[in-house]
């Protein structure tokens, strides 16, 4: 087997210096990182990068913005796995510069930063940042390099405290509808592993890569959560989904906070069933096993919710 160069994007951010760290545990690969100037130097990223560079990951200084720096971080790379985050100037034209570069320097193929549920099935103009990678997506495949779409569903960890899925503070859980329209959720960590082993796979067709930990409902989120916290929850409905569209026309027009309206697309979506993700991969790497929502709550809930209920 042949030893591939994987050129990390995004390697300082919580699901990119995963990714690498998984990349590095793969026999026959080297882990290039493209990281801004300083950014081993920042104390912030620290922690993240420095077992990725102790673990022979090669870094080169880059910025999505400069062509020369692109050709310098792609040469040689047979593999770009983007886990890039920002705006149109990132996620668009930040990740076309780097498809070009890599199609210009020989790469094989690139993962561009999807990572969430099937944006391909999106209403346009409905989901900002959904808009973005399928603008991205579109523009990149113009450039001629193939690209594998990583669809992973929604990250588990949005039901951890603080997150923002369950308001643990006040023991609610808030959602559209009535709460039984099932999602897909994988845990970071799973995500991770899953891209780390597509990304050296040369027989991974182009196109869509979906996989998810688990399908499961808000209510049955909360009841596992309450079984493993030993708290109750209070169910709230927030309306129909005639209700949540309104809330989000009402949201549009707040141009000082943009971000509330994608909020509520994420919920739109979650309560409609239209992005959902099919034909899953989960089995491809009989060796990969997913973890179940489940042992996502033993695993990374009671630290913090047990010792919040104690106090």
């Amino acid at each position: 087997m042949k030893t591939q160069t994987i050129l990390v994007v995004g390697a300082s951010g919580m699901l990119g210096s995963r990714i690498a760290r998984h990349l590095l545990d793969g026999a026959d690969t080297r882990v290039r990182l493209m990281l801004r100037a300083g950014a081993t130097d920042d104390a912030k990223n620290k922690n993240r990068l420095k077992p990725l560079l102790d673990g022979g990951a090669q870094v080169v200084e880059g910025d999505l913005a400069d062509r020369a720096s692109l050709d310098r971080a792609t040469e040689g790379v047979d593999v770009i796995v983007s886990a890039v985050q920002g705006g149109p100037d990132v996620i668009i034209n930040g990740q076309v510069a780097l498809a070009e570069a890599g199609k210009r320097n020989g790469a094989r193929r690139i993962l561009p930063s999807d990572f969430a549920l099937d944006l391909f099935k999106a209403t346009p103009g409905e989901h900002m940042m959904f808009d973005l990678r399928r603008n991205a997506d579109k523009a990149i495949a113009k450039t001629g390099i193939n690209a594998v779409h990583i669809l992973n569903g929604a990250f588990m960890e949005m039901f951890k405290p603080g997150a923002g899925a369950i308001n643990y503070e006040a023991g609610v859980v808030s959602f559209w509808g009535d709460g039984t329209r099932p999602i897909e959720v994988t845990s970071v960590e799973d995500t991770a592993r899953m891209v780390a082993r597509v990304a050296v796979d040369e027989s991974v067709p182009v196109g869509k890569f979906a996989f998810a930990g688990e399908r499961l409902s808000i209510l049955n989120a909360t009841k596992v959560i309450e079984t493993q916290t030993g708290r109750t929850f209070e169910r709230r409905s927030l309306g129909s989904e005639a209700d949540l569209r309104a809330a989000m026309a009402k949201a549009k027009q707040d141009t000082a906070n943009p971000f509330s309206v994608v909020i509520l697309a994420y919920q739109l979506y979650m309560l409609t069933g239209q992005t959902a993700l099919t034909d899953l991969q989960n089995d491809r790497y009989p060796d990969l096993k997913l973890e179940s929502f489940a042992e996502f709550a033993t695993r990374a809930l009671p630290k913090v919710a047990v010792q919040r209920t104690a106090g």
